[in-house]
């Protein structure tokens, strides 16, 4: 039999007082649908169809028309029976079974839903579903079982008797559907309820009614069926997801100084033996080599770090490579196309853009390298500057090995500095500098004698 699955995404989240699709709020920089779009993908579907409705086009954009991901508009949430409804025009024809799950529950896990699609299929359900046991259920819908501990519906919060709100065991939203079955269920659900919407969980009740079985798996860990409403919740993901990432890290070999104040994203990859110091963030595609030295107060984003790295207090890296033992920072920003080879260093208040830094070559502090090819073994002085823009396009600096520029030189671009070439201090570069050759560009200093400052508060009189 196929498998397909049905992602709902389509609510407006009143409740997150935002004008952001609620799919689209972010955990860890991406948005919370990405997570649950991971999840669709470890289960390989034949099928998979996410229902759109409010911000469709934002949402659309945001994840991109993947292979085999198929849209379809649901123009009023009319609740999320509705919402499965929609979906079955392009499912037309398929046999087989049917997950469902929200596209705001990132939490949910791979083997948690392939573990339902399995028990379904040996137990010959026609309605599964994933359930929680968790010690305060508000806001859940609650799992109505009969006396042989059959489940026999779902009831929503709004609608719960007080009897039923003290029942802990609740509806994750993730369901498993023999696809004959749901087309048919999905037309009998009706609206009457306090929200006069037309509510997917009714399926169960009437599969019940009719005498088919009815499955609930009881999630291990009841994070997973974690949904988000609002932003305290999101905030609750955020650092559920968190907490799994940094204990598998260090479980693995990574040092965590203090993981309670260390944000690491689950797509990140560290080797053994690195250490991240506190209040470190770490997004992206990053991938951080063994023997590293990280933070504290660090961002790295999308970037590589090869072995042996050390990333300062308060260092900024976006879209970078950084190759085997460099030393980088305090307080330096590696802007994105930056490419930094082994055994150089990057000092203190220094900001590197779209340049490559060769090998042992050094940038100790207080210097800006902007479009900027600087070769092996370099010293570039305090406060060099590339003048790179010139108020209509970026031009290029090039610096070739062993050249030496002294401290506080403005490289006016398009330059070039030959092999083992010296600027002196304080100079102006607007030509090109011969190999081996000094070039000193600034004006001849003056010294005169016994003068005398204007005494402070005085003007002169006309």
């Amino acid at each position: 039999m196929g498998l397909a699955v049905i992602v709902l995404a389509a609510g407006i989240g009143r409740r997150m007082n935002s004008r952001i699709p609620k799919v689209l709020h972010p955990i860890f920089k991406r948005p919370m649908l990405g997570y649950v779009m991971d999840t669709v993908k470890k289960l390989l579907p034949e099928r998979t169809v996410v229902v759109v409705g409010y911000g469709a086009e934002a949402i659309k954009d945001a994840m991109g028309f993947s292979e085999g991901i198929e849209y379809v508009f649901q123009p009023k949430q009319l609740g999320t029976g509705n919402a499965v409804l929609y979906a079955k025009e392009v499912l037309r024809g398929f046999r087989g079974e049917i997950v469902i799950l929200n596209g705001d529950s990132p939490l949910i896990d791979a083997k948690t839903i392939g573990g339902l699609v399995d028990a379904h299929r040996k137990a010959g359900a026609c309605v599964s579903v994933i359930t929680a046991v968790v010690e305060e259920p508000y806001g859940y819908g609650r799992i109505l079982r009969g006396s042989s501990g059959e489940i026999v519906g779902i009831v929503e919060e709004k609608d719960a008797t007080l009897e039923e709100k003290n029942i802990k065991e609740i509806n994750s939203g993730v369901y498993c559907v023999d696809s004959e079955f749901l087309w048919e269920a999905i037309e009998q659900i009706g609206s009457d309820n306090k929200q006069g919407e037309y509510y997917l969980p009714d399926i169960v009740k009437v599969a019940s009614g009719l005498g088919k079985l009815v499955l609930g798996i009881v999630a291990e860990d009841a994070c997973e069926v974690l949904g988000i409403n609002n932003r305290l919740e999101l905030a609750r993901a955020e650092q559920i997801i968190k907490n799994r990432v940094n204990r598998e890290l260090m479980l693995s070999g990574v040092t965590l100084i203090d993981p309670e104040v260390t944000y690491i994203s689950p797509e990140v990859l560290i080797e053994a033996d690195t250490i991240i110091y506190p209040n470190t963030f770490i997004y992206g595609k990053t991938r951080i080599g063994s023997g590293c030295k990280i933070g504290p107060f660090a961002w790295i984003e999308d970037s590589f770090l090869g072995n042996g790295v050390t990333v300062g207090f308060s260092c900024y890296i976006v879209q970078a490579r950084i190759e085997d033992d460099v030393a980088i920072g305090p307080f330096a920003h590696i802007r994105p196309e930056t490419e930094i080879m082994s055994g150089a260093k990057i000092g203190n208040f220094v900001e590197i853009k779209k340049s490559t830094i060769g090998r042992k070559s050094k940038v100790p502090h207080l210097s800006y390298i902007g479009d900027a090819c600087v070769g092996s073994e370099v010293n570039i002085g305090a406060g060099t500057i590339t003048c790179n823009y010139d108020g209509f396009d970026k031009h290029k600096t090039t610096i070739d090995d062993h050249a030496f520029i002294g401290s506080d030189t403005m490289l006016v671009a398009p330059v070039k500095v030959g092999k083992g070439a010296t600027t002196g201090a304080g100079s102006t570069i607007t030509k090109d500098v011969p190999p081996g050759a000094l070039a000193i560009g600034r004006a001849r200093q003056v010294i005169i004698e016994e003068w005398k400052r204007r005494p402070r508060g005085k003007k002169e009189k006309d």
